[in-house]
């Protein structure tokens, strides 16, 4: 009996619920089209709205990342990416001195034949 009722209860729930829906959308506008523009538009502003949330909160994310990263680093010693900076700082400071040697030797070779 109890569950007889309580079916009966979700069906005119349901009803009304489908009756107060449409009759919402029906005063949203006056014709059919409008209706989807509205919803179209409402959708519109969620998007631009989750957009905005979702940048929002990568950069919280970025933040909390580099600030996780530089507590960690003076702990290990720095990161792979340090190392693999500070190893091609050396390749590259190696390279200007071997190409500043070349360029020393050639200006004096010039200059030793009268080329300036």
């Amino acid at each position: 009996m109890m569950l007889q009722v309580m079916s009966k209860m979700k069906w005119v729930l349901a009803l009304g619920v489908g009756v107060a829906g449409g009759w919402a959308i029906r005063s949203l506008s006056d014709t059919p089209e409008g209706a989807g523009v509205k919803l179209l538009e409402i959708g519109i502003k969620t998007k631009d709205r989750v957009g905005r949330w979702a940048a929002v909160e990568g950069e919280r994310l970025e933040d909390m990342l580099a600030e996780a990263r530089s507590r960690v680093e003076p702990e290990f010693g720095g990161t792979k990416r340090a190392a693999k900076e500070s190893k091609h700082g050396a390749k590259e400071a190696a390279k200007e001195s071997k190409h500043g040697g070349n360029g020393v030797k050639k200006a004096s070779r010039h200059a030793a034949r009268g080329e300036a």
